[in-house]
C-alpha cells in the first residue's frame, strides 16, 4: 500500500488543480498506480495559501466528493508550507497543516530553490521548537541545501530533519541537476520517502511507480518499496520525533 505525502490535490488553492474535476481525475489516477493514502500539501506560502484555517472545510469538500466517486483514497490534510511564512503562522495554524498523531507530528517544509540558506534552517528551528519534526520537500531542487558538498542538507540531518525526494526529479522531468542529486540522495541512504509532487495528470502526475522503478536502480528492491509504502506510511500512521521544544 503506497503512501503519498506530497500531492497538491485541493483544487483552485495553488498550481494543481484548478477545478474539482481534475481534482477527481488526480485523485483517479493516483488510485490506478497503486496509492492508497495521500496528504494533500497545497502550497502554504505568501503567493497561494496564506491561512490554512481555509483548508479542514477545503479537505471535507474532497472527501465527500471522492466518496460520491467511489474513489477509496485514505485522505489527510497537510501543507507544503515557504519557509518564509514560518513565523508568521501561529501555533493553530501550523497545527493544521502538521501530520501524524498527537505528540509525533511533523511538516512539510520547502526549502529555496535559489539564493542563501541560512532562512530555511531558522525556518525548521522555529518548527522544531514549537514542537513539531521537519520533513524537508524535494532537497534535491534546493541549491543551498546542494551546494558545498551538500553542506546545509547535512546540517538539517544533524538536528532531525528528514528528506523526501521527488519521483519525477529521479525521472529527470526537473533537469538534470535535480536528476544526479536525486540518484545520489536515494543511493546514500539518506531519502525517508519519494513523493509525487503531483500537481496534474500531464507533466507532472502521481506516479509514484515512476520513482519505485528508478529508485530499484540503485538500491535492492525491497528497499525501494520502503520509500514508497512502509516509510511514507508510517510518517501518516506513527508521525516522527518530535524535538524537545525549546526553553
Amino acid at each position: 500500500m503506497r503512501a503519498d505525502i506530497h500531492f497538491h490535490l485541493l483544487p483552485g488553492l495553488d498550481d494543481g488543480p484548478a477545478t474539482m474535476e481534475e481534482t477527481v481525475e488526480l485523485a483517479r489516477a493516483a488510485l490506478r498506480d497503486g496509492t492508497a493514502i495521500v496528504v494533500a500539501t497545497p502550497h502554504v506560502r505568501h503567493d497561494f495559501v496564506t491561512d490554512p484555517r481555509d483548508l479542514p472545510e477545503r479537505m471535507q469538500e474532497v472527501r465527500e466528493r471522492l466518496a460520491r466517486e467511489r474513489i477509496e483514497l485514505e485522505l489527510h490534510c497537510g501543507g507544503e508550507l515557504g519557509h518564509e511564512l514560518v513565523g508568521r503562522l501561529e501555533q493553530r495554524d501550523l497545527d493544521i497543516i502538521a501530520v501524524g498523531p498527537p505528540g509525533a507530528r511533523w511538516i512539510l517544509l520547502e526549502p529555496p530553490g535559489q539564493g542563501p540558506g541560512e532562512e530555511l534552517h531558522e525556518a525548521a528551528d522555529d518548527l522544531r521548537s514549537r514542537g513539531f519534526g521537519v520533513v524537508l520537500a524535494h532537497p534535491e531542487r534546493s541549491a543551498p541545501l546542494m551546494a558545498d558538498d551538500a553542506f546545509g542538507l547535512r546540517r538539517e540531518l544533524e538536528r532531525g530533519s528528514l528528506l523526501q525526494v521527488n519521483a519525477w526529479s529521479l525521472a529527470g522531468r526537473h533537469g538534470a541537476s535535480a536528476e544526479r542529486m536525486a540518484i545520489w540522495l536515494v543511493g546514500s541512504g539518506a531519502v525517508t520517502a519519494l513523493a509525487s509532487d503531483a500537481h496534474n495528470v500531464t507533466v507532472r502526475g502521481p506516479e509514484l511507480s515512476v520513482g519505485l522503478q528508478r529508485a530499484s536502480w540503485g538500491l535492492a528492491p525491497h528497499r525501494a518499496r520502503m520509500l514508497t509504502e512502509a516509510a511514507p506510511r508510517s510518517l501518516v500512521q506513527r508521525g516522527m520525533p518530535v524535538p524537545a521544544r525549546a526553553a
